[in-house]
């Protein structure tokens, strides 16, 4: 193959642009309501940032679930994300993260740039707005794939208190 094509393949590559863009863990429970109600958004994030070079991935932090539990969530709320467990809040450490559903967006070199609220749908714990107006994670997904500095880097989100390890 000429190297020309070479280098138009390696720039056109949707596999270089997802090397290049971020990823985001999104902190998740079998029990929170909240997160669960955010199951068809996390579907909607993939599909349409996955292919724009971000990587999804569930982090479910309570050391008490076990892999059946993940998955029967997994299963019940047509989860295609890939999942992995935090028993010991290794991620939940790094991202500073409190709150099932809260989003750690890290960029290219792993920094952690945003850590908050998917989006404005839900004002407080049993309080849910009709529909969304602020879309938070997609906007700061959209200024990560477009390096474009960022609006802001964290809100607070709302949804279940993840417990401490003793």
């Amino acid at each position: 193959m000429n190297r020309l094509l070479v280098a138009f393949l390696l720039i056109a590559s949707p596999l270089v642009a997802a090397e290049r863009a971020g990823r985001v863990e999104i902190f998740v429970s079998t029990d929170c309501p909240i997160a669960n109600a955010y199951s068809p958004e996390f579907s909607r994030l993939n599909d349409k940032y996955g292919a724009r070079g971000v990587e999804f991935l569930l982090v479910y932090p309570d050391p008490s679930t076990t892999d059946s539990d993940i998955a029967k969530h997994r299963e019940e709320y047509s989860l295609t994300i890939p999942g992995v467990t935090d028993p010991a809040h290794k991620r939940v450490k790094a991202a500073g993260a409190k709150i099932t559903p809260e989003a750690a967006v890290y960029d290219a070199d792993g920094e952690l740039v945003y850590r908050g609220r998917i989006d404005n749908l839900f004002n407080d714990y049993g309080d849910k707005r009709r529909t969304t107006t602020t879309y938070y994670l997609r906007s700061v997904l959209e200024k990560l794939i477009k390096r474009e500095p960022l609006l802001f880097t964290e809100t607070k989100a709302i949804g279940c208190y993840i417990e401490p390890l003793n």
